[in-house]
């Protein structure tokens, strides 16, 4: 049997630690009425935001491999929040513009995104974003994507973050093509 030299194997390890594994999962939601596929194994997280003069509860389940981060948070809205689509859309801003301020960023295109409404569900917002800013202590440059839904009285942003170049084409198209709203 043949030897690998021993730089070779240290060569070969270090590449295989520097290429992050995408270990697409689909994970449901328990109270939010959703799928998604997250590439490795997510967490889930809870708390209170302000919003509109008060405090809602987000929940955000989400999973990073590398420096790239894959995310969906959803959280129920007062009845104000989808009373017309004028507080509909004010909600998306909202959302859209606190997750860009974020990345200290601006948005580079924003368009209708597609979502299949699920038996007994009212889709009453749906739009897909694109963003640059930057992230890191080194303040890195990044590149943003996400959706943000809503739906009934719950508003979704599907989020994929990482750095300039990091999210290919065919991520993000596993990523929000396996987004749906289950039926209530």
């Amino acid at each position: 049997m043949r030897r690998f030299p021993r730089g070779l194997w240290l060569a070969a390890a270090l590449l295989a630690a520097c290429s992050p594994k995408f270990d697409w999962r689909e994970i449901r939601s328990a109270e939010g009425g959703f799928v998604v596929h997250l590439p490795d194994k997510p967490q889930t997280v809870a708390r209170d935001i302000d919003f509109d003069g008060g405090r809602i509860a987000m929940t955000m389940t989400s999973t990073g491999v590398g420096p790239t981060m894959f995310a969906v948070g959803v959280a129920r809205l007062p009845a104000q929040a989808t009373a017309d689509p004028a507080a509909v859309e004010r909600t998306v801003a909202f959302f859209r513009d606190a997750l860009v301020r974020n990345i200290g960023g601006s948005v580079t295109s924003r368009r209708p995104a597609p979502l299949a409404a699920a038996g007994g569900r009212t889709l009453r917002a749906a739009e897909a974003v694109a963003a640059r800013g930057t992230i890191g202590a080194d303040g890195r440059a990044a590149q943003l994507a996400a959706r943000f839904y809503v739906a009934d009285d719950r508003v979704y942003q599907v989020v994929a973050l990482g750095a300039e170049g990091e999210l290919s084409d065919d991520m993000l198209e596993t990523f929000f093509s396996s987004f749906r709203l289950l039926p209530n």
